[in-house]
């Protein structure tokens, strides 16, 4: 039965990153976005070219030409020409 505990809780902890949001940047210069997760905001930047994971479990952000989205954590965005596009 123990094999089955720790069997499950691998992979609940193993799927997490399925659950958050992510960010591609398409342009040729870094873009920078606001994340606002609960009382907590902070800065993410994003080069060239990368993508990163961020919003776990419902954030707010903030683009970098203003727009403001709330995310449950499951969407692909991508920045490209300057606009954001969520899938």
């Amino acid at each position: 039965m123990n094999k089955f505990a720790v069997a499950i809780l691998l992979s609940v902890v193993t799927a997490a990153p399925a659950f958050a949001a992510s960010i591609k940047n398409s342009d040729a210069s870094v873009q920078t976005i606001v994340v606002t997760e609960g009382s907590a905001k902070s800065q993410v930047q994003v080069a060239a070219g990368d993508t990163v994971d961020f919003c776990n479990s419902g954030c707010f952000v903030t683009f970098p030409n203003g727009d403001r989205e709330a995310l449950t954590g499951g969407e692909s965005i991508e920045i490209k020409g300057g606009k954001v596009s969520i899938k």
